[in-house]
């Protein structure tokens, strides 16, 4: 005689199951404007997309912008999302994003959680003028080349930043001079209050050295040297102008505060 079998049971794994199938099927078939809406009311109007089309889990838009506190807002140029469904198991949102345009090539992963985020697989690439938006200080280089942002992991929460990137300003030039500048590397580092850089020198005829910080409530610090190649002191006497007289040693202090 065959043993009776227990009668089924919906258990807790049950429903958290049947809770993601239908979040997944709302992704889904929610439209991108829902999107468009959600990003400037999560973020306090700081960010927003142009002409969102597709639906939540897939689309894209004509545009991204983002509030900047010092100048007009930044157009980032078109964006295209997919969503990475695995996420949700994690109870998290996330979405492979990819943005061209105004310059801009740009790639990785964003996760978001209840109160926290974190960038993976990020790569970035965009005009050195960009660097004009750290520090307006920066503005008097009229900076040029390429920036080359890399990241496997930034996270971001309430209790600060954790993780590690490398930016790069390749084929570096400034429209105060004629030659070009050199090649340049900053390893950043997430800190409690925001990030901390170390900028060093790979290439070039104008050497910079020097460490950073940023943060919302100071914004940009920095305090560093620089010195030109001593086959390119008249050459580049224009642009070390603008950052103070030479000490005894020929360095040019580099100071930068918000």
């Amino acid at each position: 005689m065959m043993a009776d079998r227990a009668p089924f049971r919906l258990r807790g794994p049950h429903y958290l199951l049947a809770a993601l199938v239908y979040l997944a099927l709302l992704l889904a078939w929610a439209p991108a404007s829902l999107l468009a809406w959600a990003l400037p009311h999560f973020t306090q109007q700081a960010v927003s997309l142009d002409q969102a089309e597709g639906s939540v889990w897939r689309g894209q838009a004509a545009g991204i912008r983002v509030k900047a506190a010092a100048s007009p807002d930044l157009q980032l140029g078109r964006i295209r999302w997919q969503l990475r469904p695995l996420d949700l198991f994690a109870g998290r949102l996330g979405y492979r994003l990819h943005l061209t345009g105004a310059g801009i090539d740009a790639q990785g992963v964003l996760r978001a959680g209840a109160n926290s985020g974190e960038l993976l697989e990020t790569r970035v690439e965009l005009p050195a003028k960009w660097l004009e938006q750290l520090s307006p200080d920066l503005g008097l280089w009229q900076p040029d080349g390429r920036l080359v942002l890399k990241a496997d992991r930034i996270a971001f929460s309430r209790s600060g930043t954790e993780g590690d990137a490398t930016l790069r300003w390749l084929d570096a030039a400034s429209g105060r001079v004629r030659p070009r500048l050199g090649s340049y590397r900053a390893d950043v580092e997430g800190t409690e209050n925001g990030l901390k850089f170390k900028l060093s020198t790979e290439s070039g005829p104008l050497f910079l050295q020097g460490l950073g910080s940023w943060d919302r409530r100071r914004g940009t610090v920095f305090n560093g040297v620089a010195r030109a190649a001593p086959d390119s002191r008249m050459e580049l006497d224009g642009l070390l102008s603008l950052i103070g007289p030479a000490q005894p040693n020929g360095d040019r202090v580099i100071r930068i505060a918000g």
